[in-house]
């Protein structure tokens, strides 16, 4: 299955950092997948001989009493005083206040090979503000349409595409069936923000939960703090701006910003977690495929931006070596309808591009991609 391919391919990437003299940092959104790679890096050890009490696993997140550095220090210490080596796998370790200074003095202080896995994408920032030239990141990130449709290759491709698009790819969605899927994801939801919530001390819980599910429900639509206090009708935009930087640094969503930088839109990792959080069975087709278009164009590394003319919003502009393309999507042939006197308009030099479910009436100077194909790197376009 995806999730045992996954796991055997992050497996092999964290062996190979074994022989580094380095604070392991293993990162990733909660459903990726890290405390099975954890665990089955456990295994792995004790089938190259390593002994059971040389590798200490620490569950930080079901530890009540792991609640700073100097307990985590201190439990760890006690289970170590005996060992010339040791090997400390440490999960949700940023349930730990001050996590770091316990890492640092345990990665000086003694033989030992460190690895810790945490849902923050701040978990390398502050180990190597103690550790600059000791630290690896291993991020397990949601797959992508190339690698996902490999797993299934007597599974016709436009199946596969509408997997894809409604559970998305992380290993915890890919095992069942679609009955249980809505109820799953439903419970990620919640999972996310109690987590979320509880780490990052934060209050308002109602607005911050409001505020991930209108993000969720409204991917592509521009917006501001200001905007966001209108539609969850609050005043408070200090805590609505605090809570976009937790949803960010969480990985969960990216932010696109607009040229004028007045606005930004919202795009999530993976359509599996836009469901989760939009605590809702279903979303638009448009939703679901301008999410997986924007996520595709950043994991290729495009500095992607967006513009506004008046109540019409460009999907994406990519700037790609000094030279502009404009970028459309839609979802069906009526869909066009809302571009068909945009794009013509637009400048001459600059590229444009429509992706859309099939081949469409051809505008001028625009060139057609297919979702499908563009997805699976069929269609270069830059």
């Amino acid at each position: 299955m995806v999730s045992n391919l996954e796991q055997n391919f992050y497996l092999e990437k964290l062996s190979e950092l074994e022989e580094n003299f380095s604070v392991k940092i293993i990162s990733g959104v909660r459903g990726s997948g890290k405390t099975t790679l954890l665990k089955n890096f456990a295994k792995k050890l004790l089938a190259q001989g390593v002994a059971d009490d040389e590798i200490i696993f620490v569950d930080c997140a079901d530890n009540p009493r792991l609640k700073n550095f100097q307990h985590l220090y201190e439990f760890v210490s006690d289970m170590i005083a005996h060992l010339d080596r040791f090997f400390l796998l440490a999960d949700d370790i940023d349930r730990v206040a001050d996590w770091e200074k316990a890492v640092n003095a345990l990665f000086v202080g003694a033989p030992a090979e460190i690895y810790v896995t945490g849902s923050t994408d701040t978990l390398a920032e502050k180990i190597s503000a103690l550790l600059p030239e000791n630290c690896d990141v291993l991020k397990l990130e949601p797959i992508s349409f190339v690698e996902y449709e490999k797993f299934f290759p007597h599974k016709k491709t436009s199946n596969v595409l509408k997997d894809f698009l409604n559970a998305g790819s992380l290993p915890l969605t890919t095992d069942v069936s679609k009955n249980v899927l809505p109820q799953l994801l439903r419970g990620l939801g919640y999972e996310i923000i109690f987590d979320l919530f509880e780490r990052n001390s934060l209050y308002a819980a109602k607005t911050f939960r409001e505020l991930l599910k209108y993000l969720a429900q409204n991917v592509g639509t521009a917006t501001n703090p200001n905007r966001l206090c209108k539609q969850l009708k609050t005043t408070d935009a200090i805590s609505i701006k605090k809570f976009l930087n937790v949803i960010s640094g969480a990985g969960l969503f990216k932010r696109i910003s607009s040229f004028d930088g007045r606005t930004e839109k919202f795009y999530c990792i993976d359509n599996g977690l836009l469901r989760a959080l939009s605590f809702s069975d279903t979303l638009p087709e448009r939703i679901l495929v301008e999410n997986a278009v924007c996520i595709e164009l950043l994991r290729r590394g495009a500095n992607v931006h967006f513009m506004t003319f008046g109540d019409f919003s460009l999907n994406f502009i990519l700037t790609e070596g000094g030279e502009k393309i404009f970028f459309c999507v839609v979802t069906s042939n009526l869909d066009t309808k809302d571009f068909s006197d945009v794009l013509p308009a637009l400048p001459t030099d600059a590229k444009k591009v429509l992706i859309s479910p099939s081949h469409i009436k051809k505008f001028r100077e625009v060139h057609n991609v297919i979702l499908q194909e563009f997805l699976s790197g069929v269609q270069k376009f830059y």
